[in-house]
């Protein structure tokens, strides 16, 4: 079956959310207002797709075919375990950044890098074994296991197709820890961590990462079909005829309100039966709640060159504290953008916090290449979501007070959802960039 790259435009806020009727893979996180009566999201169709959005009243533009570039992607992907023969940190180094990781190159690559430096490196079996009997691994990297401090989790590849999410995590391993062990700088592009800056994260943090969340489903995208979003639950008891969830799609933030998921089974945004019903969000849950220190939290996407901080569900406000997602009063009336009614409240000192980190991240990664950057911006943007990883961490103090705070964004990197590699490289460099700021600030006390 062929499929394209499309943008579909809409004339107005309203006939853009429309578009959720039609249950169309779009890239909601890239849709803009590019006019008084103009709204573009990107989406990824087959012909009989694109001839249903015309028949609703939409233009649909091709940008291009994707079948010859994604088996182009495929290549990519190496047809062997690189990391069994790769097994000291200077060499994981050289081959990861020659093509794809596959699942099971990135749990050799944690597993080598914990056996290499056991001192450093502590290998966490998560206890969810995956729908397809998938064991996956985070790690912890500091080099004191004092529980008092502060920690920090990034997660990667919790939707199929963005693989590059857990190149940029081993990526980031690897070269901080190999810059503290060697005792050298720590280098991407034009921005560089001195050796100090690195001891600083290694030694006053505690580092969780949690590279390939949904392995199941990676696996399917880089063997199968390359535009596999969801994981790999076979939905016996729903539609076995339409497997897989959203991740992303499945914690416990508003999961009842619909607001941006589907009950759907065929749909991409379909949340589940339940929150936290599929084994990869209770591993990535088992890590919040056994890792009480964790205070901050990225998880990686991919794609629209976008820094994004809480909330998703609707536009910010700092004035009225009884309008938050836990007061029933407002049930119906989130998400509603274009209704002021309502609106997600946030303390003024965590809304500098998120954006202040999110600048300072962003400056990082800019200073790889050169340019502006990323853009930062509110979760929400012009489609609220909900049940989603970041939100879900952001809220867990303000559900439970017992629960650490935690400040959560969401960085979507690139502007495709798999780049060439050659691109990739340089994406993994500049959002590990990124990644390290944020340790530095973090490990500061800034």
């Amino acid at each position: 079956m062929r499929i394209f790259e499309t943008q579909i435009v809409a004339a107005s806020l309203e006939d853009l959310r429309a578009l959720g009727k039609l249950d169309l893979d779009l890239k909601h996180r890239a849709a803009r207002q590019e006019g008084r009566n103009r709204f573009v999201v990107p989406g990824i169709l087959n012909a009989e797709e694109i001839k249903k959005a015309k028949a609703a009243g939409y233009e649909v533009n091709i940008i291009d075919d994707l079948s010859e570039m994604l088996d182009a992607r495929k290549r990519e992907v190496s047809p062997v375990n690189r990391f069994l023969t790769a097994r000291r940190v200077p060499d994981m180094a050289t081959r990861s950044v020659e093509g794809y990781l596959t699942s099971d190159e990135v749990e050799e690559a944690l597993i080598n890098l914990s056996n290499e430096y056991p001192d450093l490196v502590e290998i966490i079996e998560l206890p969810n074994h995956t729908w397809e009997d998938r064991v996956s691994h985070a790690v912890r990297v500091g080099s004191s296991v004092n529980s008092d401090q502060a920690a920090i989790l990034f997660t990667g590849s919790m939707h199929a197709r963005e693989w590059g999410g857990a190149d940029i995590c081993v990526s980031f391993l690897i070269n901080l820890i190999n810059a503290y062990k060697e005792g050298g700088i720590l280098q991407y592009g034009g921005k560089v961590f001195s050796l100090d800056q690195v001891r600083s994260i290694i030694d006053n943090l505690n580092l969780i990462v949690f590279p390939d969340v949904n392995p199941d489903g990676k696996n399917y995208s880089q063997t199968v079909y390359p535009m596999w979003r969801k994981n790999r639950n076979p939905n016996t008891a729903v539609d076995p005829e339409n497997p897989g969830v959203d991740l992303n799609r499945n914690f416990d933030f508003l999961w009842p309100s619909g607001i941006g998921t589907s009950t759907d089974p065929s749909s991409n945004i379909y949340k589940g039966e339940r929150p936290f019903s599929e084994p990869e969000i209770k591993n990535l849950l088992h890590l919040f709640d056994a890792y009480p220190g964790i205070a901050y939290y990225v998880d990686i996407h991919s794609y629209s060159e976008l820094i994004l901080y809480s909330w998703g569900d609707d536009d910010n406000q700092t004035n009225d504290p009884d309008q938050n997602f836990g007061n029933p009063e407002y049930d119906g009336e989130r998400g509603v953008l274009e209704d002021i009614k309502y609106r997600e409240f946030i303390s003024p000192t965590n809304e500098i916090i998120a954006v202040g980190l999110a600048h300072r991240m962003n400056n990082a990664l800019a200073a790889v290449r050169g340019g502006s950057g990323y853009t930062v911006q509110e979760s929400s943007g012009l489609y609220p979501t909900t049940a989603t990883s970041s939100d879900y961490a952001f809220s867990r103090s303000i559900m439970d007070a017992d629960k650490t705070k935690i400040q959560g964004w969401t960085i979507e990197f690139g502007k495709e959802f798999i780049p060439p590699f050659s691109e990739m490289r340089k994406i993994i460099k500049e959002v590990g960039a990124a990644m390290t700021e944020l340790c530095w600030d973090v490990s500061m006390g800034l």
